[in-house]
């Protein structure tokens, strides 16, 4: 039988409006508006069972979702949402054996979904010039489970020798990725694609002229929105607040 232990992340649902992620601890007490959940009471207990607010409110005890998981990791930059992590994976064809170049790690967010779709031959080498970033970073990585598959590098991509022809796919996320693409499609095999992800315009201006001169082909832009609708019975509509937009994803191949 699959129970609560220590130290597992848990979800406590009570409603889609009403939820709680948390790490079971002993000693770990936390108020809802539905009341007060002390995780004393969730310890050795089967998933998919239930625990009562001093209130007498009911919350089901179930596993979280990656995505719940790693929006409670600490953030230390704007990260790549996860729905458009989802789009970059699809346009940067990662699969199991890939070998992906990430520059700009940030919090690690985008790494971990990355890295997940790399395991287990897969590589995930990640470049980042703020060693306080890769700090936080690398406990992400490690609650992810995906720390044996991405190494990373602290330096700027753009003073670094890379190696010709080695990576699969690429992908920018940085204040300033022009300074880069002529350095990253030397180290792209041939038909291997390029994402950059920027959130402003003005940016994403001198990315097309950096990826045109630098002889990327089959340039293209998307923008991910997410549109979540209200699920309750006899209410069902568009939630009043959605995620719109967040970045812009350029993608380019190297012929």
């Amino acid at each position: 039988m699959d129970v609560v232990k220590e130290g597992d992340y848990v979800l406590l649902w009570h409603s889609n409006e009403i939820k709680v992620i948390a790490v079971a601890k002993r000693g770990l007490v936390i108020g809802t508006v539905r009341g007060i959940l002390r995780l004393d009471d969730i310890l050795g207990k089967p998933y998919g069972s239930r625990i009562v607010t001093n209130l007498g409110h009911t919350f089901y005890i179930t596993k979280p979702n990656i995505i719940d998981v790693l929006l409670k990791m600490p953030r230390v930059t704007q990260p790549i949402y996860p729905k458009d992590t989802s789009a970059l994976i699809i346009m940067l064809n990662v699969r199991p054996g890939s070998r992906i170049l990430e520059a700009g790690l940030g919090s690690g967010y985008a790494a971990s979904l990355l890295a997940m779709h790399l395991k287990p031959l897969g590589q995930l080498i990640s470049i980042e010039r703020n060693s306080r970033y890769i700090a936080v970073a690398k406990k992400t990585l490690r609650t992810m489970e995906v720390n044996d598959v991405v190494d990373i590098i602290n330096g700027d991509i753009a003073e670094l020798a890379l190696p010709e022809e080695y990576f699969d796919s690429a992908l920018l996320d940085m204040g300033d990725p022009w300074r880069a693409i002529p350095i990253v499609i030397k180290a792209l095999k041939h038909g291997g694609n390029l994402a950059v992800y920027v959130p402003t315009i003005s940016q994403v201006e001198k990315v097309i002229r950096s990826m045109v001169d630098s002889n990327f082909i089959d340039i293209k832009m998307i923008e991910v929105n997410w549109r979540e609708w209200k699920t309750t019975i006899n209410e069902v509509r568009p939630k009043t607040w959605n995620l719109s937009h967040t970045g812009f994803i350029i993608v380019a191949k190297k012929p």
